[in-house]
């Protein structure tokens, strides 16, 4: 059996080789109002940039944005100095009851603190420069009108008043100083003299009142520290920057957004639960006095 062979040839067919397609980025050129933009950009951030270090208060205002609040707390601590060391003879000059002695000294921390609460909420709609000019007037007028008391009751009610000016002063130095005074040391300072103003003043207080009480008489001390209060807060109207605000409407909107927006029914419950506190701590801490001293 014949064996046949059979070749058999494939036929290759050659195929071109595809083209590499190469994927080229899409570039679209910016657009004329892009250009303007992003060169308005640059130069609002070069104009912001000038302007910052063109606003930059100088040194001789730092001094007194500093100096003014911390000056006043100062000297609104010098009086509780005299109230300390004159109560013997300020008992003695209007006769002032046993059961209010420790009254005038305690009745200015307890409205302070009382009274704090709202003082900042109002700071912060009103603006904290009328805030701060409006509390160191009132701080020096009732200074001196504790001079002027001629019962244990005036002196009380004076006293109670000044602390209400002082709760107004507090929160207002604060936000000036924050505002105001560029951050890093300048404003490290600034908090650390609003804070040593406070017990520095009371101890020079107890050492001066001795002498003015023995010399001339307590009243004299509220006469003098009143009448530097009231005349720091004339110069406070050219030491204490202007804050930008955002009450922009008149005086009349202002206030209707006071007494809208501040919870004065809360700070009402608030102060007066503290004033209950202080007040009978006072009274027990009185009571036992009184049976300590039968």
């Amino acid at each position: 059996m014949a064996t046949q062979t059979q070749t058999a040839t494939s036929v290759f067919e050659l195929q071109p080789t595809p083209k590499t397609t190469t994927i080229k980025p899409n570039y679209h050129p910016p657009r004329p109002s892009q250009e303007v933009s992003n060169y308005g950009h640059r130069i609002s951030d070069t104009e912001s940039s000038t302007t910052a270090s063109v606003i930059k208060p100088s040194t001789l205002r730092t001094f007194l944005t500093i100096f003014t609040p911390s000056f006043v707390g100062f000297i609104a601590s010098f009086t509780n100095g005299i109230i300390t060391v004159g109560l013997p003879s300020i008992a003695r000059s209007i006769a002032l009851e046993r059961s209010l002695y420790l009254w005038p000294s305690s009745v200015y921390g307890l409205t302070s603190g009382a009274a704090l609460l709202i003082a900042g909420s109002v700071a912060d709609i009103v603006g904290a420069r009328p805030v701060e000019l409006t509390g160191i007037t009132f701080l020096g007028v009732f200074t001196l009108a504790c001079g002027f008391a001629q019962t244990g009751g005036q002196l009380v009610a004076f006293r109670a008043l000044q602390g209400v000016a002082l709760a107004l002063h507090l929160p207002a130095s604060v936000a000036i100083i924050t505002g105001a005074v560029p951050s890093g040391r300048a404003r490290n300072l600034g908090f650390a003299c609003l804070g040593f103003s406070q017990p520095l003043g009371f101890a020079v207080g107890l050492v001066l009142s001795g002498v003015l009480i023995e010399r001339a008489g307590w009243r004299l001390g509220f006469y003098v520290t009143g009448g530097c209060t009231l005349a720091v807060a004339v110069a406070a109207l050219w030491t204490l920057p202007k804050l930008p605000t955002q009450n922009q409407d008149g005086v009349v909107a202002l206030w209707k957004k006071v007494g809208r927006e501040i919870d004065w029914v809360g700070g009402m419950i608030s102060s007066g639960g503290l004033a209950i506190l202080a007040y009978v701590l006072a009274y027990v801490f009185s009571f036992f006095l009184i049976l300590n001293k039968s």
